[in-house]
């Protein structure tokens, strides 16, 4: 049921709607919240919020380097 509510979440809010689908078409794909606000077209400070949601609800990866945080898409099958 939690997975279901995540989905119907991410359905219903473009902005999450959008990184969900850029991870998707891109899955091998690590980047910066920054970029990913530019490839979605969206502003940094909403897509850093939509990105940590999605980090708690482990559907997006986080990995923290000494210099910079990068996102991934999740490798768990039931989400992808």
């Amino acid at each position: 049921m939690i997975k279901r509510n995540i989905f119907v979440k991410i359905k219903n809010d473009p902005v999450l709607l959008k990184i969900v689908k850029f991870f998707h078409e891109n899955p091998s794909c690590i980047d910066s919240a920054e970029n990913i606000s530019k490839w979605i077209g969206e502003e940094l400070k909403t897509v850093r919020k939509k990105l940590d949601y999605l980090v708690k609800k482990k559907v997006i990866n986080k990995d923290k380097t000494y210099l910079a945080e990068a996102y991934s898409y999740t490798q768990d099958k039931e989400l992808m």
